[in-house]
């Protein structure tokens, strides 16, 4: 009798573990992939990494994680994410380290006069949550996030009480169980962010008049989201770990660059270094370098700021090299598949915004044609992005002002512009090349053949093989 209770009860746990793996299996099936494809990959080598950087989707567009590691051997990961809050990146942090020892940890200071703990859209939640495996953490994150005592019946965009929803994050089963008849190929593998976290994005949104306030404009230390830096820094303190602050470039909003100045005021508190990339305003033009006006940036504001903070990394921290390392040497395979995916994605432009854009790029060697009557000539957003092929990245921004002559280094394309003149520029390395007039036309019949009605080529050369990567007309 006794063998029979216990051959029961160990087939009743078999049943129910063999459950539990379903469970599992379908849960990562059904559930919407950006969380895991984002941000899962720092699951997969956590070690690896000496610097975590943790924020909202400004930061999360403002570096590339694996670019830094290629000129600076940093090694890194971005577990920013869309609508991250201060406490939400605290959480994130104290998650991490479950898995990860980094030497410094890099936090945003973006969402400074957010009212409650977390955004009102859920999917930022779920976006920021459903790669973490369910752990005691976890459980203290949700239990935490989802809990708001000035506010007990906040609620989503869709109208849930978020005190409602702890199943829901524990268990995403339960949130995607219907997404059946929305499965793709995709969901059936594994695509995880060989950038190391961290998002590219590519369109144009000039903003050309700004103000900076003065550094002595204080906000009010107020709401959780105070609370939860200094929740942050001690944490990182008291685990013997460096922390930075950033302010990302944001001077639309000046009431941002108010609760900046307070949060500068913290990092002095707590003898930590503070970095305000708004103020330091010639280390991106805002008029190229953005992708939307929050501003969140674009490839080239994306390239300017990793270059920028890698080289303030570099400089103040002493953070190990590891391109020499050989448990880095899967990261250059990871290097060459994101620039594949540069070369893929400059072909398809369309957009000559978008295209001059993308050519701010050190992978790639470049010749550009311009022939009137192109609209290239009355439009100021593509004389500023021409330019912007050829301007090197400043890395220490107090050395000049924003409108010196570095910010527009082609002079034989301000003459064209303005005689509307053929022009004719090549980028090799650190070499710019550009003509005028009939030498342009000279140059650039060599360089593209004929040119039809085109009135701007492009041909892009991938510095890696010297092959063409794209060739583009308009």
């Amino acid at each position: 009798m006794k063998k029979r209770s216990l051959l029961r009860i160990l087939e009743s746990c078999v049943f129910l573990l063999l459950l539990w793996v379903v469970m599992v299996m379908v849960s990562g099936l059904l559930e919407r992939k950006n969380s895991r494809n984002l941000l899962g990959g720092f699951l997969e080598e956590p070690q690896l990494y000496d610097v975590l950087f943790f924020g909202d989707s400004q930061l999360m567009n403002a570096m590339i994680p694996l670019e830094m590691w290629e000129a600076y051997g940093i090694a890194g990961y971005n577990l920013s994410s869309y609508g991250n809050s201060p406490p939400l990146s605290y959480w994130m942090m104290i998650n991490a380290f479950d898995y990860a020892q980094p030497e410094l940890v890099v936090i945003a200071v973006t969402g400074m006069n957010d009212t409650h703990k977390i955004s009102r859209f859920s999917s930022d939640l779920h976006m920021a949550t459903d790669f973490w495996p369910l752990t005691v953490n976890k459980a203290r994150m949700l239990d935490d996030l989802l809990d708001d005592p000035e506010d007990p019946d906040f609620k989503d965009a869709e109208g849930s009480l978020y005190r409602e929803l702890k199943g829901e994050f524990l268990f995403p089963l339960g949130k995607y169980h219907s997404r059946w008849h929305e499965l793709t190929k995709d969901d059936f593998s594994r695509r995880r962010s060989y950038v190391k976290g961290g998002e590219t994005l590519v369109g144009v949104y000039p903003i050309w008049d700004y103000e900076l306030v003065d550094e002595e404009n204080y906000a009010e230390e107020i709401g959780y989201s105070y609370a939860y830096l200094r929740r942050s820094i001690e944490e990182c303190q008291r685990r013997g770990i460096d922390v930075l602050l950033i302010h990302l470039p944001n001077p639309q909003i000046i009431n941002s660059q108010r609760h900046a100045n307070t949060a500068r005021s913290i990092a002095d508190e707590y003898g930590i270094d503070f970095i305000d990339a708004t103020s330091l305003d010639s280390i991106v033009d805002y008029a190229v370098d953005c992708y939307d006006p929050d501003p969140h940036l674009n490839l080239s504001g994306t390239q300017k700021m990793t270059d920028y903070l890698g080289s303030y990394l570099r400089d103040r921290y002493h953070l190990p090299d590891r391109r020499g390392d050989p448990d880095y040497a899967h990261w250059y395979r990871q290097l060459d598949t994101y620039k594949d995916e540069k070369i893929r994605v400059l072909a398809e432009q369309e957009d000559i915004h978008n295209a001059l854009m993308l050519l701010h790029d050190k992978d790639f060697d470049v010749s550009l044609a311009l022939f009137p009557p192109s609209p290239v000539y009355q439009d100021d957003c593509a004389f500023v992005l021409i330019q912007n092929i050829a301007r090197e990245h400043v890395l220490a921004g107090e050395e000049y002002a924003k409108w010196s002559n570095m910010m527009f280094p082609l002079s034989g394309l301000d003459e064209a512009i303005c005689e509307e003149k053929p022009y004719y520029l090549n980028r090799e390395g650190g070499a710019v090349t550009e003509y005028t007039g009939e030498r342009a036309e000279q140059a650039a019949l060599e360089a593209f053949g004929t040119r039809g009605k085109s009135t701007l080529l492009i041909r892009a050369v991938d510095r890696r093989d010297g092959s063409v990567a794209a060739q583009l007309q308009f």
